[in-house]
């Protein structure tokens, strides 16, 4: 195992794929690289989602991710497929309402019927009702931000919090 929890074949196909779209050499990539990087292993998220992927693991806060966060940000990808992969019970590549509902919940994410669908509906980029390993992948990074950003108001640990609208649109600009 390399140092960063990544069979050494993965790591040295991860950093292959990291110097390929770090043309200046700069050691980080941004998102449109970071999107270009996960192209090449095989993986099409939109630049929406890389935005997102790369803010859950950009622990400077720079717009970019060094090549620890993007082998770091690369193995939570792993996690998030294997996740899809189990609960796509019928095997037919996608995850239904009922799948997404027992991925999330085995993740974590409790959440009310309304917020499911809204937030299902909103990563549901083709709006079939089922989603794609992209698709589930941009939605549990969405929640996973969503989640982060809900923790750093509630100071108290107690599940609630009160927002004024300068503090909501805080959170709510967080999250896209």
């Amino acid at each position: 195992m390399s140092s960063y929890g990544q069979p050494q074949n993965i790591q040295q196909q991860l950093i292959n794929w990291f110097n390929y779209v770090d043309k200046d050499r700069s050691g980080a990539v941004d998102v449109k690289e970071l999107q270009q990087a996960l192209m090449q292993a095989g993986l099409r998220f939109s630049l929406m989602s890389c935005n997102m992927l790369l803010r859950l693991f950009d622990s400077t806060q720079t717009g970019t991710v060094n090549f620890q966060e993007f082998s770091n940000l690369y193995g939570w990808i792993q996690q998030k497929q294997m996740s899809y992969m189990q609960f796509d019970t019928d095997r037919n590549g996608y995850l239904d309402l009922r799948e997404i509902h027992q991925a999330l919940f085995h993740a974590g994410y409790n959440l009310d019927q309304y917020a499911f669908y809204s937030a299902v509906r909103a990563y549901d980029v083709d709006h079939n009702g089922r989603m794609s390993m992209t698709e589930y992948v941009g939605l549990c990074a969405f929640l996973q931000i969503a989640t982060n950003t809900f923790v750093s108001f509630d100071t108290q640990r107690t599940g609630n919090v009160t927002l004024n609208l300068s503090q909501f649109i805080y959170a709510a600009a967080q999250c896209k």
